[in-house]
């Protein structure tokens, strides 16, 4: 087979016959030949045998055993995306299985598996563009025609073979979904460094590609907090699934270029938020979360700890989007209900108490999306 240089080579060589008019058609056949040079017929799995079982038997019982062990709560309204974790199996795949269960059996036709890069730096997005995924389970045809509506149509979104030679973050959610739906065929994207632009473009072309179907499925594959300090993984955590629950796409991103949230797969998360939003999914619920410290039992500080959650998104409607920056600072003393100000009021008064006695930071665990909010917040202590 004839090298991607030399085709390079043969075409500028060619295209310097053409008039200037017609350059464009160089470029375009070059675009073709690149993506299909380039794409195997058979991308063979990355991590089988790490991640998790490369045997076929011992990976069907592990994730319908983690399947079965999930009790999500029910969600009313056909599901389009899910959020999803992508470790090790021993780690996070008790965590994924609560959005698996809620799909098993589901007729999806499409499944659009959006994962960050972890192995090569690049920026933008790669979209892969045909052949099969290889998995212990079986082989997962890619839908073409499906990808050939994302490919090429912005600058950003290129097929970029290195991204997947050796990422895990897509392949990771493959068996699950083998285990859980019949009959599909998946379109693989990773996403490098992207603008908020990028991921709101991304989100365009895969709103024009889904149309009116109802039969396609977004999984975006993220984990969570990553550090060596176990109190603060849950307080990082929290903050970041109060921006998931309000679907808060652009204070995601900007929290995860600031450094205050934190998702391995938040590019590919802020796009599914965007899309969800644009076609009308606009609850999004959060079905587990764990971290690596509680899975393990090993909760001192210094280890390695890395948080997951599984998120489902469907139709319900949201309700209004809670205030932020001005608008809620105009609200004055109405901001907070009598219950939320007697709470921060309890968190300070522990939080002193607890450092003057042990010296270390309070754990504040806290599910109301309101007081995690980043505000400016007064509390008189007398």
């Amino acid at each position: 087979m004839e090298s991607a240089s030399s085709v390079g080579m043969r075409l500028k060589a060619s295209g310097n016959k053409l008039v200037a008019g017609s350059s464009w058609l160089v470029v375009a056949v070059y675009l073709v030949c690149h993506t299909f040079l380039f794409a195997q017929d058979i991308k063979e799995p990355n991590v089988a045998g790490s991640f998790y079982p490369d045997n076929p038997v011992e990976l069907s019982q592990m994730i319908d055993k983690f399947i079965e062990a999930a009790k999500p709560e029910p969600i009313e309204g056909e599901i389009f995306a899910l959020i999803c974790p992508h470790a090790g199996y021993g780690y996070s795949g008790q965590a994924a299985a609560y959005g698996y269960k809620l799909i098993k059996g589901k007729p999806y036709n499409t499944v659009v598996i959006i994962g960050p890069s972890h192995q090569y730096a690049f920026s933008g997005i790669s979209v892969y563009p045909q052949g099969v995924f290889r998995t212990p389970l079986g082989d997962l045809t890619i839908d073409r025609e499906f990808a050939a509506k994302l490919l090429y149509q912005d600058s950003e979104i290129t097929f970029e073979p290195a991204a997947f030679a050796k990422e895990h973050s897509v392949e990771v959610e493959l068996p699950f979904l083998q285990r859980s739906i019949k009959d599909f065929k998946i379109v693989p994207i990773v996403m490098g460094d992207c603008s908020l632009n990028t991921c709101k473009e991304l989100a365009e072309l895969l709103k024009q590609a889904i149309g009116s179907r109802k039969d396609v499925l977004v999984v975006a594959s993220t984990d969570m907090y990553h550090g060596y300090n176990f109190q603060e993984t849950e307080i990082i955590d929290h903050l970041t699934i109060s921006y998931l629950k309000n679907m808060d796409s652009e204070g995601l991103y900007y929290g995860l270029r600031e450094g205050k949230l934190q998702l391995c797969g938040g590019f590919g998360v802020v796009s599914t938020l965007i899309l969800a939003k644009e076609l009308g999914h606009n609850k999004l619920k959060v079905l587990n979360y764990t971290n690596s410290a509680i899975v393990t039992g090993k909760k001192s500080k210094g280890l390695w700890t890395v948080g997951y959650t599984s998120c489902a998104i469907d139709q319900e409607k949201a309700k209004p989007a809670l205030p932020t920056g001005r608008q809620a600072a105009g609200r004055g003393n109405n901001m907070l209900n009598k219950e939320q100000r007697n709470k921060l009021l309890e968190i300070a008064r522990n939080s002193i108490a607890t450092y003057l006695k042990s010296g270390k930071k309070l754990a504040v665990k806290e599910s109301d999306p309101v007081l995690l909010k980043e505000l400016g917040a007064f509390v008189t202590l007398r």
